[in-house]
């Protein structure tokens, strides 16, 4: 039998304090206006597991990645420094931060060794501006390793990578287990999957069903109804010979909708689509056209369809409604324009209105945007801080991040007795 420890079940009190240096592997890949953080959710799920770990006595090494510096020229690398984030994360916490521009080396290491357990928490300069971090490379991971004691993973962002600070560090590391947002993220999302409160109703939006599909066919038999909205939503129009203008569609997705359709009819699943929509000429136009979506209307050929309209809020909900568990990913339209951002709130709305109710979990960059500009990311049951990872871990698979970290009953009882022995 498999077990993942949560940091909260280390047993610190048998741990010297001298062997209580953290690696905390946390997801502070944030947007940035220049040296502005312009979204702070991710850092502030942090903040639990870190104020834990100081209690414990704990000297707290921070390590995260940011954007893809693999691909700027050395000038442009600077724009992705964590200097920001670490005076962020200070202002979070009211306490200092110390903050390594080294990812690797002497500096670095003379920091952790003179770190004041209780009290220092140390950030060190973005992962992937060395190489070793994507290549999931064991020498840097060693390079990561020294003067570190116990690993803890924090960033479920991130879980869905086999990176070095994710996968090959942790391999290294006896004593490893997951912070509270990884916690949280692990329970809710298998309870999505093996057992959700039901009624469970899944609202899918976004561009590509093929992204997807996975995760479709894998809630479909937990599902009572399935609504699609965002350009996936056209996809399912166009396969039933529904008029959509001149918004493109590709003959491979009609196909793939064609064949949830028929799974969902098999298991008796309701599938809903948009029944009317925001039309313009371009995304840029103030003044769109509410437009019916079904098979008696034909759509201006000039015109294309960027949002779900009202009529279709109105309908889903009353399916909705009588949920108790709502999985949403993905907007209902161009939600970033004003004028087709109506749909995407409204979804937000309802869930925010049935907060009492009905467990929303959400999840992917532009749904959590959605939520934040509401003002409601505390409000709803669950907002996952990963995308990818969310999905991939929907889709049933196993996600690097966590399988690294599981550990059999007798390599638990060996930390046990390990740290008995040393206490």
């Amino acid at each position: 039998m498999m077990k993942i420890l949560r940091c909260d079940e280390i047993p610190w009190d048998r741990l010297p304090e001298k062997k209580r240096r953290v690696f905390l592997r946390v997801d502070y890949n944030v947007p940035l206006d220049g040296e502005t953080v312009v979204d702070d959710y991710r850092i502030r799920q942090s903040i639990p597991t870190i104020k834990y770990l100081l209690d414990q006595k704990a000297v707290v090494v921070l390590a995260s990645h940011l954007g893809r510096p693999e691909k700027l020229s050395p000038e442009k690398r600077k724009t992705l420094s964590l200097l920001p984030i670490a005076e962020k994360l200070s202002e979070l916490l009211n306490h200092e931060v110390i903050f390594s521009e080294e990812v690797v080396g002497s500096g670095i290491r003379k920091l952790i060794i003179d770190g004041r357990p209780g009290k220092t928490i140390i950030l060190r300069e973005n992962l992937r501006f060395v190489p070793g971090e994507e290549a999931n490379d064991m020498i840097f991971a060693e390079k990561l390793l020294q003067e570190i004691d116990v690993y803890v993973n924090d960033a479920f962002g991130a879980a869905h990578r086999a990176h070095a600070s994710i996968h090959a560090l942790a391999s290294l590391v006896k004593i490893r287990s997951m912070g509270f947002l990884l916690a949280k993220e692990w329970e809710v999302l298998n309870s999505v999957l093996y057992a959700p409160a039901k009624p469970q109703v899944a609202v899918m939006g976004g561009a590509k069903i093929e992204d997807k599909m996975q995760v479709i066919e894998k809630l479909l038999p937990q599902c009572k109804a399935l609504c699609f909205g965002g350009r996936m939503g056209l996809i399912f129009l166009a396969a039933q010979g529904i008029s959509i203008g001149k918004s493109s569609i590709d003959t491979t997705s009609v196909q793939v909708a064609k064949r949830i359709m028929g799974e969902a009819k098999t298991k008796g699943v309701q599938l809903l689509f948009p029944i009317d929509g925001w039309a313009a000429s371009s995304m840029d136009d103030e003044k769109p056209k509410l437009v019916s979506l079904n098979a008696a209307e034909q759509i201006d050929p000039q015109l294309s369809v960027f949002d779900i309209g009202p009529e279709t809020i109105k309908s889903w909900s009353k399916v909705l409604s009588t949920a108790k568990t709502i999985v949403w990913n993905g907007p209902m339209g161009v939600f970033e324009k004003k004028p087709f951002s109506s749909g995407t709130f409204g979804v937000v709305d309802f869930l925010i209105a049935n907060k009492d109710q009905i467990r929303g979990v959400t999840g992917g960059g532009e749904t959590v945007a959605a939520i934040s500009e509401r003002g409601a990311l505390a409000d709803l049951f669950h907002v996952s801080t990963g995308g990818g990872a969310m999905l991939e871990f929907l889709e049933g698979k196993e996600l690097p991040g966590f399988e690294i970290l599981k550990l059999r009953e007798r390599e638990v009882a060996g930390i046990q007795n390990m740290l008995a022995s040393s206490a």
